[in-house]
């Protein structure tokens, strides 16, 4: 005699899940998001970010027995790391700025570029490198007042320069630093350059007028 099997009517359905399991899933996931949260709000608040150069305007100015004169830089590589505090800049932890030798280039043409590029002793030396060694002083006004050391290097020769430089926070969080510096080619071994079958001399003293935008 065949004993027949009465067929399971709970075969294909699912077992409801316990509402205390679903209440532990539902708070691991809200801690999840929270925690989330806050570290986002951390992160805004009180922020150290990596920042890259997305904006610049160098202009190298000179004198010469005959007129003055001045070149631009093409192209300008940089780097820093700042703390931000809700939007206000707080300390300037590092900052590196390169500078193309070949990519300066003068209002006075191939030439005075070609004097230039052997006067900064390019070819051996193709970038001129600025990296910051400390801030003695930032101040907030309209914008930031900033006193900076670093260190400075032309054709292979560093030096420990001090500036003045202003800073700016922008409304997209990107943070621009201006200012000028003077400073003499001799200090660096530097010769400067003649021109016009020596008829022209530059002058020793250069004026280097920046400004660069820095953005994470």
């Amino acid at each position: 005699m065949m004993t027949k099997i009465k067929p399971d009517t709970n075969l294909g359905q699912q077992t409801p899940v316990p509402a205390a399991v679903t209440f532990v899933q539902n708070l691991f996931e809200m801690k999840y998001k929270f925690v989330l949260a806050l570290l986002f709000t951390v992160s805004f608040v009180f922020g150290q970010g990596n920042y890259r150069m997305s904006n610049f305007s160098m202009v190298v100015k000179g004198t010469s027995n005959l007129h003055d004169w001045q070149s631009t830089a093409k192209e300008v590589r940089g780097t820093g790391s700042v703390t931000m505090e809700a939007g206000a800049l707080k300390s300037i932890n590092s900052l590196s700025v390169e500078v193309p030798c070949k990519s300066i280039k003068s209002e006075k043409g191939g030439i005075m570029d070609n004097k230039t590029y052997d006067a900064l002793k390019a070819d051996k030396h193709p970038n001129i490198i600025y990296k910051l060694d400390k801030i003695s002083s930032l101040n907030k006004k309209t914008n930031y007042d900033i006193n900076a050391s670093g260190n400075l290097t032309i054709a292979g020769t560093t030096k420990k320069i001090d500036m003045y430089v202003q800073g700016k926070v922008g409304g997209d969080g990107s943070i621009t630093f201006s200012g000028s510096k003077k400073v003499k080619m001799t200090d660096f071994g530097i010769k400067p350059p003649t021109a016009l079958m020596g008829t022209m001399t530059v002058g020793d003293e250069v004026e280097i007028v920046f400004s660069v935008t820095l953005k994470q």
